[in-house]
């Protein structure tokens, strides 16, 4: 199983360096094939492809902020429960002792 994970990590990642270079080949060199302002078929489904992965993207992103959002606020409700239950102090067990140690010498 971890081989199959590791296997999609390095795939996804060469996917992302393809489409990097995808993004940046028109800043690489300008082909005298088209005339000004005339994209290829080829730059169109690129560009497609762009805009849909940004949305794509953009909502992914809000979706984990989200669920990080409501996690923060379940760890934020669970330190509460903590506080609530953890006992107020009181005076030290060893004051106590020594309080009525006192109280015993000079009742004798």
């Amino acid at each position: 199983m971890v081989h199959f994970i590791l296997q999609t990590v390095i795939f996804l990642a060469l996917g992302a360096m393809v489409y990097l270079l995808a993004a940046a080949l028109p800043r690489v060199g300008e082909s005298e094939e088209n005339g000004p302002g005339e994209t290829s078929r080829f730059m169109a489904y690129i560009e497609r492809a762009d805009e849909v992965f940004q949305g794509f993207w953009e909502k992914s992103l809000r979706r984990v902020r989200v669920w990080l959002l409501r996690l923060d606020n379940l760890i934020t409700k669970r330190l509460g429960r903590f506080r609530k239950e953890i006992p107020k102090e009181g005076k030290l067990p060893l004051m106590e002792n020594e309080e009525t140690v006192d109280k015993e010498e000079n009742s004798h």
